[in-house]
């Protein structure tokens, strides 16, 4: 089957299912909800937020100067974030494997894990946003052509530098918004409170991860939400409370962020998968996030990494720009622009623009289904540039 065609049958399937669920939703909950807050308003910089996800992942790429070509993978990754006034850390891992075949080429398989760690202190939270930060990597990899060589030296780096700016999560308010939309449009609520009310659910929400510990993983959510019915001042009776838990514990909002901030470090490969040590390296980074609205997020990250050498000329430059809409309460819909620029001393210059949108649909029980369109353009400096066009299918399994 031809992948135009298959684009145009995933296509439809898709904008059917989002045409039905925006009909199933507008005919039982009625008038759209006016909050009296937006999510800028929540600043509390105390936040904490963790994912896990377990997923599998189909591709399928047409290209203009070889045969149709596959890759299937499948990987678990984990991120946490606990951020403050006065610091922030975040660290995590993943691991995925690889089945790729390309064209008429023998088939690959590889499999590779990462772990990260980063942590910023501000010198002086009260006064102004500078900080200073470290973090370091550890990666390892196995192809089938290099045996274990991948597992036995793993690559270790490290990075440290200053910044300035600051970045929020406002996720907390989002999910408040959301909570009191369903509880009006479920007839709970029979009208929205006061914004002061907004804010006192956002950081119960936000303090989910203290109920746990304080009241154990299997009761801990009956005093949570207990907690933010006693903020709304009503009695949301089983109905509610139902409903409430609903929308808490199974509806996923991605997360949102505003704010900004620049970074400039120094670090060193402390040891390559050869065994070797590398050249001091330096970072530049750019990031700015926007949320447009509730249901909209805007993000962009820059960065260039290269080698502090008098000698070398290599660098990179990454530009990852994204706009997210919540079309429904189980639809996401992304879209992304990634530019990547390759500066090399020994070849010719690389730039790469990848254009893809992404639907994922929550099929119920932290299960998603995704379906991406992308489009790969590559130019090596004085050759053509190639086009590949390319469908990604693949399920997402959220762990936490």
């Amino acid at each position: 089957m031809k992948l135009n065609m298959i684009t145009k049958a995933v296509s439809a399937v898709i904008l059917a299912t989002v045409a039905t669920q925006s009909m199933a939703t507008f005919n039982t909950t009625g008038a759209v909800v006016q909050h009296p807050v937006n999510l800028l308003e929540y600043q509390k910089a105390d936040s904490s937020y963790e994912d896990a996800y377990l997923n599998g992942t189909l591709n399928v790429r047409d290209s203009d100067t070889a045969d149709t070509s596959y890759d299937a993978q499948l990987g678990i990754n984990y991120e946490k974030v606990d951020s403050s006034r006065n610091s922030n850390f975040k660290y995590g891992a993943e691991a995925r494997g690889y089945v790729k075949k390309e064209g008429n080429a023998d088939r690959q398989e590889k499999y590779n894990g990462n772990a990260h760690i980063v942590y910023d202190r501000y010198l002086n939270p009260n006064a102004n946003d500078l900080f200073v930060y470290g973090q370091g990597a550890l990666a390892v990899e196995q192809e089938h052509d290099n045996g274990d060589a991948g597992l036995k030296n793993p690559l270790i780096s490290a990075t440290a530098g200053v910044g300035y700016g600051r970045v929020n999560d406002l996720t907390p308010m989002a999910r408040s918004m959301r909570l009191i939309e369903a509880l009006i449009q479920n007839g709970n609520l029979s009208a929205t409170p006061a914004p002061a009310v907004y804010n006192t659910i956002a950081e119960i929400i936000e303090r989910e991860d203290a109920y746990r510990a304080k009241y154990g993983e299997k009761t801990y959510q009956q005093y949570w939400i207990g907690d933010v019915q006693k903020a709304l001042g009503v009695n949301l009776g089983a109905s509610g409370a139902i409903r409430a838990y609903d929308v808490l514990t199974k509806e996923r909002i991605s997360t949102r962020k505003y704010g900004w901030e620049v970074r400039a470090g120094a670090g060193a490969t402390l040891k390559d998968y050869a065994g070797n040590s590398g050249d001091p390296t330096f970072e530049l980074q750019g990031n700015y996030y926007y949320p447009v609205n509730n249901k909209t997020q805007f993000s962009n990250e820059a960065k260039v990494t290269g080698v502090l050498n008098d000698n070398s000329k290599n660098y990179n430059l990454n530009n990852a720009m994204s706009l997210t809409y919540e079309l429904t309460d189980t639809i996401d819909w992304e879209n992304k622009w990634d530019l990547n620029y390759q500066n090399r001393e020994n070849a010719n210059n690389l730039t790469t623009n990848r254009l893809s949108s992404t639907f994922a649909y929550d099929l119920g029980n932290n299960l998603n289904y995704e379906a991406t369109a992308s489009l790969t353009h590559a130019k090596v400096e004085g050759q053509d540039a190639s086009v590949d066009k390319g469908l990604y299918m693949g399920v997402k399994y959220r762990l936490k």
